[in-house]
Protein backbone atom coordinates (compact mmCIF):
# COMPACT_ATOMS: atom_id res chain seq x y z
CA UNK A 1 0.00 0.00 0.00
CA UNK A 2 1.25 3.73 -1.10
CA UNK A 3 2.04 5.69 1.77
CA UNK A 4 0.73 9.43 2.00
CA UNK A 5 4.27 10.73 0.14
CA UNK A 6 3.91 8.76 -2.92
CA UNK A 7 0.52 9.21 -3.43
CA UNK A 8 1.07 12.54 -3.55
CA UNK A 9 3.85 12.06 -5.28
CA UNK A 10 2.23 10.31 -8.07
CA UNK A 11 -0.55 13.05 -8.74
CA UNK A 12 1.65 15.96 -9.20
CA UNK A 13 4.19 13.74 -11.62
CA UNK A 14 0.30 12.69 -13.39
CA UNK A 15 -0.35 16.50 -13.23
CA UNK A 16 2.39 17.44 -14.89
CA UNK A 17 2.82 15.23 -17.22
CA UNK A 18 -0.84 16.76 -17.78
CA UNK A 19 0.33 20.20 -18.57
CA UNK A 20 1.44 23.02 -16.87
CA UNK A 21 -1.37 25.09 -14.42
CA UNK A 22 -0.74 28.85 -14.50
CA UNK A 23 0.33 29.79 -11.06
CA UNK A 24 -1.21 32.38 -9.32
CA UNK A 25 -0.17 34.15 -5.85
CA UNK A 26 -3.21 33.44 -3.51
CA UNK A 27 -3.05 36.71 -1.39
CA UNK A 28 -3.49 40.41 -1.96
CA UNK A 29 -1.40 43.02 -0.55
CA UNK A 30 -3.09 46.48 -0.77
CA UNK A 31 -1.21 47.98 -3.73
CA UNK A 32 -1.94 51.46 -5.38
CA UNK A 33 -5.68 51.21 -6.15
CA UNK A 34 -8.51 53.61 -8.08
CA UNK A 35 -11.01 54.52 -6.18
CA UNK A 36 -13.44 55.17 -8.92
CA UNK A 37 -13.19 51.76 -10.41
CA UNK A 38 -11.68 49.05 -7.38
CA UNK A 39 -9.26 48.13 -9.90
CA UNK A 40 -5.25 48.06 -9.08
CA UNK A 41 -2.37 50.26 -10.93
CA UNK A 42 -0.28 48.90 -12.97
CA UNK A 43 3.83 49.25 -13.80
CA UNK A 44 5.49 52.50 -12.93
CA UNK A 45 2.39 53.28 -11.68
CA UNK A 46 2.72 51.18 -8.43
CA UNK A 47 6.32 52.73 -7.74
CA UNK A 48 5.26 56.65 -8.33
CA UNK A 49 1.47 55.83 -5.73
CA UNK A 50 4.08 54.89 -3.00
CA UNK A 51 3.38 56.83 -0.27
CA UNK A 52 2.69 56.93 3.66
CA UNK A 53 -1.10 57.46 3.50
CA UNK A 54 -3.03 54.85 5.48
CA UNK A 55 -5.58 54.37 2.26
CA UNK A 56 -4.34 52.50 -0.69
CA UNK A 57 -7.40 54.20 -3.28
CA UNK A 58 -6.39 56.98 -5.72
CA UNK A 59 -8.85 59.90 -7.40
CA UNK A 60 -8.69 62.41 -9.81
CA UNK A 61 -10.23 65.44 -9.12
CA UNK A 62 -13.05 65.50 -11.62
CA UNK A 63 -13.78 61.73 -10.05
CA UNK A 64 -13.88 63.12 -6.90
CA UNK A 65 -16.38 66.32 -7.66
CA UNK A 66 -18.75 63.56 -9.76
CA UNK A 67 -19.05 61.68 -6.76
CA UNK A 68 -20.18 64.54 -4.55
CA UNK A 69 -16.54 65.45 -2.94
CA UNK A 70 -13.61 67.45 -3.43
CA UNK A 71 -9.53 67.57 -2.73
CA UNK A 72 -8.87 69.46 0.46
CA UNK A 73 -7.47 73.01 -0.27
CA UNK A 74 -3.22 72.82 -0.73
CA UNK A 75 -3.12 69.35 -1.41
CA UNK A 76 -0.69 68.07 -3.75
CA UNK A 77 -1.34 65.38 -6.42
CA UNK A 78 0.57 62.52 -7.22
CA UNK A 79 1.16 62.38 -11.33
CA UNK A 80 0.07 58.72 -13.13
CA UNK A 81 0.79 57.68 -16.72
CA UNK A 82 -1.31 56.08 -19.17
CA UNK A 83 -0.51 54.93 -22.53
CA UNK A 84 -3.04 55.45 -25.14
CA UNK A 85 -3.73 55.77 -28.82
CA UNK A 86 -5.71 57.11 -31.45
CA UNK A 87 -6.63 55.46 -35.29
CA UNK A 88 -5.99 58.30 -38.17
CA UNK A 89 -8.03 57.65 -41.75
CA UNK A 90 -5.77 59.27 -44.00
CA UNK A 91 -6.39 59.67 -48.19
CA UNK A 92 -3.21 58.56 -50.45
CA UNK A 93 -2.88 60.14 -54.02
CA UNK A 94 -5.41 57.34 -55.45
CA UNK A 95 -8.14 58.45 -52.74
CA UNK A 96 -7.67 55.00 -51.00
CA UNK A 97 -8.36 55.46 -47.36
CA UNK A 98 -5.18 53.86 -44.75
CA UNK A 99 -5.39 53.82 -41.55
CA UNK A 100 -2.40 54.79 -39.28
CA UNK A 101 -1.95 54.40 -35.14
CA UNK A 102 -0.66 57.14 -33.48
CA UNK A 103 0.70 55.76 -29.99
CA UNK A 104 1.37 58.72 -26.91
CA UNK A 105 1.56 58.81 -22.90
CA UNK A 106 -1.52 60.29 -21.11
CA UNK A 107 -0.66 62.61 -17.65
CA UNK A 108 -3.16 62.70 -14.78
CA UNK A 109 -3.07 63.87 -11.09
CA UNK A 110 -4.43 61.69 -8.79
CA UNK A 111 -5.12 62.44 -4.99
CA UNK A 112 -4.95 59.97 -1.92
CA UNK A 113 -8.30 59.27 -0.02
CA UNK A 114 -6.82 60.85 2.82
CA UNK A 115 -6.25 64.22 0.87
CA UNK A 116 -10.03 64.28 -0.11
CA UNK A 117 -13.39 65.35 2.05
CA UNK A 118 -17.03 63.96 1.70
CA UNK A 119 -15.81 60.72 -0.15
CA UNK A 120 -16.93 57.52 1.91
CA UNK A 121 -14.00 55.58 3.10
CA UNK A 122 -13.41 52.22 1.29
CA UNK A 123 -11.24 49.33 2.65
CA UNK A 124 -10.10 46.28 1.04
CA UNK A 125 -12.75 43.17 1.08
CA UNK A 126 -11.79 41.82 4.38
CA UNK A 127 -12.27 37.80 4.47
CA UNK A 128 -13.59 35.48 6.88
CA UNK A 129 -10.44 33.08 7.06
CA UNK A 130 -10.07 31.12 10.31
CA UNK A 131 -7.56 29.46 11.76
CA UNK A 132 -7.28 25.65 11.01
CA UNK A 133 -6.56 23.71 14.22
CA UNK A 134 -4.71 20.84 12.62
CA UNK A 135 -2.68 23.10 10.26
CA UNK A 136 -1.97 25.70 12.70
CA UNK A 137 -0.59 22.88 15.48
CA UNK A 138 1.48 21.48 12.86
CA UNK A 139 2.79 24.91 11.54
CA UNK A 140 4.25 25.99 15.18
CA UNK A 141 4.77 22.12 16.14
CA UNK A 142 8.68 23.29 16.12
CA UNK A 143 8.93 26.61 16.92
CA UNK A 144 9.82 28.65 14.34
CA UNK A 145 9.77 31.82 14.19
CA UNK A 146 7.23 33.58 12.23
CA UNK A 147 6.90 37.63 11.34
CA UNK A 148 4.07 39.49 9.43
CA UNK A 149 5.53 41.02 5.64
CA UNK A 150 1.85 42.08 3.87
CA UNK A 151 3.55 41.71 0.89
CA UNK A 152 5.41 38.33 0.70
CA UNK A 153 5.69 35.21 2.05
CA UNK A 154 9.73 33.71 2.20
CA UNK A 155 11.76 32.03 4.54
CA UNK A 156 14.90 34.46 5.49
CA UNK A 157 17.82 32.15 6.50
CA UNK A 158 20.16 35.07 7.70
CA UNK A 159 17.69 35.56 10.76
CA UNK A 160 15.76 32.29 10.52
CA UNK A 161 12.83 33.58 10.11
CA UNK A 162 9.75 33.05 8.48
CA UNK A 163 7.98 35.70 6.81
CA UNK A 164 4.01 35.36 5.91
CA UNK A 165 1.12 37.57 4.88
CA UNK A 166 -1.69 37.59 7.29
CA UNK A 167 -4.50 35.05 7.21
CA UNK A 168 -7.11 37.39 6.19
CA UNK A 169 -5.08 38.49 2.74
CA UNK A 170 -5.14 35.04 1.33
CA UNK A 171 -8.08 33.29 -1.10
CA UNK A 172 -8.83 30.82 1.90
CA UNK A 173 -7.27 29.03 4.99
CA UNK A 174 -6.49 26.60 2.76
CA UNK A 175 -4.54 28.73 0.88
CA UNK A 176 -2.80 30.39 4.04
CA UNK A 177 -1.81 27.18 5.20
CA UNK A 178 -0.51 26.00 2.37
CA UNK A 179 2.28 28.66 1.64
CA UNK A 180 3.27 29.38 5.21
CA UNK A 181 4.23 24.81 5.09
CA UNK A 182 6.33 26.17 1.95
CA UNK A 183 8.44 28.47 3.91
CA UNK A 184 8.13 25.82 7.03
CA UNK A 185 9.76 23.27 4.19
CA UNK A 186 12.53 25.81 3.49
CA UNK A 187 13.50 26.76 7.33
CA UNK A 188 13.98 22.77 7.79
CA UNK A 189 16.98 23.59 5.86
CA UNK A 190 18.31 25.72 8.46
CA UNK A 191 20.93 25.65 10.57
CA UNK A 192 21.18 23.06 13.05
CA UNK A 193 18.27 21.21 11.40
CA UNK A 194 18.66 19.33 7.74
CA UNK A 195 21.25 21.70 6.80
CA UNK A 196 20.34 21.72 2.92
CA UNK A 197 23.22 22.39 0.46
CA UNK A 198 20.45 23.76 -1.58
CA UNK A 199 19.63 26.17 0.76
CA UNK A 200 22.66 26.78 1.88
CA UNK A 201 23.28 28.30 -1.58
CA UNK A 202 20.08 29.13 -2.60
CA UNK A 203 22.13 32.56 -4.51
CA UNK A 204 24.63 30.04 -6.64
CA UNK A 205 22.47 29.43 -9.16
CA UNK A 206 19.42 28.70 -10.94
CA UNK A 207 19.35 24.63 -10.37
CA UNK A 208 20.22 24.70 -6.87
CA UNK A 209 17.03 27.38 -6.42
CA UNK A 210 15.20 25.16 -8.57
CA UNK A 211 15.79 22.37 -6.64
CA UNK A 212 15.18 23.94 -3.36
CA UNK A 213 12.15 25.24 -4.13
CA UNK A 214 10.80 21.70 -5.60
CA UNK A 215 12.19 20.58 -2.29
CA UNK A 216 10.34 23.32 -0.30
CA UNK A 217 6.68 22.69 -1.88
CA UNK A 218 6.61 19.12 -2.06
CA UNK A 219 7.40 19.40 1.28
CA UNK A 220 4.20 21.93 1.59
CA UNK A 221 2.15 19.06 -0.62
CA UNK A 222 2.56 16.20 2.14
CA UNK A 223 1.72 18.56 4.89
CA UNK A 224 -1.47 19.90 3.51
CA UNK A 225 -2.04 16.33 3.69
CA UNK A 226 -0.78 15.47 6.81
CA UNK A 227 -3.13 18.34 8.19
CA UNK A 228 -6.13 16.94 6.36
CA UNK A 229 -7.28 20.57 4.16
CA UNK A 230 -8.97 20.45 1.48
CA UNK A 231 -6.33 19.96 -1.33
CA UNK A 232 -7.76 19.98 -4.52
CA UNK A 233 -7.16 23.40 -5.45
CA UNK A 234 -3.88 24.03 -3.38
CA UNK A 235 -2.57 20.62 -4.38
CA UNK A 236 -3.24 22.21 -8.33
CA UNK A 237 -1.25 25.11 -7.57
CA UNK A 238 1.33 23.15 -5.93
CA UNK A 239 1.96 20.98 -9.05
CA UNK A 240 1.81 24.62 -11.18
CA UNK A 241 4.75 26.05 -9.23
CA UNK A 242 6.91 22.61 -9.28
CA UNK A 243 6.46 23.00 -12.67
CA UNK A 244 7.35 26.64 -13.48
CA UNK A 245 10.54 25.41 -11.46
CA UNK A 246 11.43 22.40 -13.96
CA UNK A 247 11.32 24.80 -16.85
CA UNK A 248 15.05 25.29 -15.52
CA UNK A 249 15.40 21.22 -15.52
CA UNK A 250 14.69 20.69 -19.02
CA UNK A 251 10.66 19.80 -18.00
CA UNK A 252 11.80 16.82 -16.19
CA UNK A 253 9.29 15.59 -13.77
CA UNK A 254 11.55 12.76 -12.77
CA UNK A 255 13.21 15.40 -10.69
CA UNK A 256 9.96 15.22 -8.81
CA UNK A 257 10.83 11.81 -7.62
CA UNK A 258 14.40 13.25 -6.18
CA UNK A 259 12.75 15.87 -4.66
CA UNK A 260 10.41 14.11 -2.77
CA UNK A 261 13.23 12.48 -0.73
CA UNK A 262 14.48 15.73 0.67
CA UNK A 263 10.83 17.25 1.23
CA UNK A 264 10.40 13.54 3.03
CA UNK A 265 13.15 14.82 5.23
CA UNK A 266 11.59 17.78 5.87
CA UNK A 267 8.15 16.60 6.97
CA UNK A 268 9.62 13.95 9.50
CA UNK A 269 11.49 16.73 10.64
CA UNK A 270 8.29 19.09 11.53
CA UNK A 271 6.36 15.62 12.66
CA UNK A 272 8.22 14.12 14.57
CA UNK A 273 11.70 15.74 15.07
CA UNK A 274 14.11 13.51 13.01
CA UNK A 275 17.10 14.42 11.58
CA UNK A 276 18.69 11.63 9.39
CA UNK A 277 22.09 10.44 10.10
CA UNK A 278 24.92 13.60 10.18
CA UNK A 279 22.19 16.11 9.89
CA UNK A 280 21.85 18.90 12.49
CA UNK A 281 25.19 20.31 12.65
CA UNK A 282 25.26 23.73 12.66
CA UNK A 283 26.62 24.49 9.43
CA UNK A 284 26.37 28.52 7.46
CA UNK A 285 23.35 29.49 5.35
CA UNK A 286 22.99 31.89 2.64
Amino acid sequence: MKDIFEVVTDQMIKQLEEGIIPWRRPWQACWPTSYATNKEYQGINTLLLQSNYESPYWVTFRQAQKMGGSIRAGEKGRPIIFADRVVKEELNEKSEVSVRILNFLKYYTVFNWCQTKGLPEKAPVDRDNQQIVSAEELLRRRSPRIETDIQQAYYCSQSDVIYLPTLDQFDSSEDYYAAAFHELAHWTGGTGRLCRDTLRDYHMGTDLRSQEELTAEMGAAFLCQIAALDTSRTLQNSTAYIGSWLKALQNNPKWVLKASKQAREAVEYVTIGKLPEGKGRATATA
